[in-house]
């Protein structure tokens, strides 16, 4: 009798063992049990940094553990986007890929992306820095039109080559019949606009967080979408102007994670971050501080950025001839 008891158990014991194999996720703590990276390749202060710190403080009240911006700049955005792409993929290093910037590098730029931006693992896009470009309010140009009249190259302050602050410019300049040159190596567009603002160049460009600053400086002649600015919206979108395949030209402000990074962990801090841009309080605090917080599934997100790489192809011509 205690034989076959003590069989009886054994095989219980076993059939646990067999199962407690199979199913090692249970075994596993839940996600997240220690700190979150979140990775912006800008330096502090600037639009993607506060926009990333605002969603930080949210998601730790969501997530039960800290979410610590970490800031990785250098090389327009690339240096940061980089070491994104070769951390971890354990679902604790997440960020903010300058992925506009790597698809230039891929497409128009001299020297390759050294990581293939095509395997981020995506989980959200939160919001767009769509740009305006602009000038300073001393230049006579009230319009797009009459920089066409200029004469000389129109002198642009640029965070360098291959950025969105170079390439809009060089672009809209292309299509609309004006020639451009460029004052580069300024550390941020906020930097950039207060140099336009101050007259040592013509213009720049950015998002509207990035020249609020000096609104009253500078008159904002385009704005690159074919949607009007909820901020500014007497501004011509660059689709008004006949030019609406340039409305791509965008800085899509997506969250990923290093590629392999486990599916159940991206959507688990998927379901997060939609649940908080969808909040009205943080729409509200978005358009009360210069963004439009809004999101897009990875299936979408990359079908546009498919559109904007083969925008930036049909520019090629352009473009060579500007560097």
């Amino acid at each position: 009798m205690m034989k076959r008891m003590k069989s009886g158990w054994t095989v219980v014991l076993f059939a646990m063992i067999v199962f407690l194999m199979h199913s090692g996720g249970e075994l596993q703590a839940a996600y997240p049990e220690k700190p979150i990276t979140l990775m912006v390749p800008f330096e502090a202060g600037g639009g993607v940094d506060g926009f990333a710190r605002a969603l930080a403080s949210r998601m730790e009240k969501d997530l039960g553990v800290p979410v610590v911006v970490s800031n990785e700049k250098g090389s327009g955005g690339r240096r940061g986007s980089i070491a994104l792409f070769k951390s971890a993929p354990d679902g604790y290093t997440i960020g903010f890929p300058h992925i506009a910037t790597l698809i230039y590098d891929d497409t128009l730029g001299e020297t390759k992306s050294p990581v293939d931006y095509s395997k981020y693992a995506v989980i959200l896009r939160v919001d767009t820095a769509t740009f305006f470009m602009y000038v300073d309010k001393k230049q006579p140009f009230k319009s797009v039109k009459d920089m066409k009249s200029a004469g000389q190259a129109l002198k642009f302050a640029s965070t360098g080559i291959g950025t969105p602050s170079w390439l809009i410019p060089s672009a809209v300049g292309s299509a609309a019949g004006f020639k451009t040159s460029f004052v580069s190596g300024h550390k941020n567009l906020a930097e950039a606009a207060l140099a336009v603002a101050r007259g040592d160049v013509v213009g720049g460009t950015g998002s509207y967080t990035h020249f609020r600053g000096v609104i009253d400086d500078v008159r904002p002649l385009v704005y690159m979408s074919d949607k009007k600015s909820y901020h500014l919206p007497d501004v011509p979108t660059i689709a008004d102007l006949g030019f609406g395949k340039l409305s791509t030209l965008g800085v899509p402000w997506v969250i990923v994670g290093p590629p392999g990074t486990p599916e159940d962990k991206l959507e688990k801090l998927r379901g997060v971050l939609r649940k908080i841009i969808q909040q009205d309080e943080f729409k509200k605090w978005g358009l009360e501080n210069g963004y439009e917080p809004d999101t897009m599934p990875p299936d979408v997100f990359w079908k546009k950025m498919g559109e904007l790489k083969e925008v930036y192809l049909g520019l090629k011509p352009q473009m060579q001839e500007k560097k």
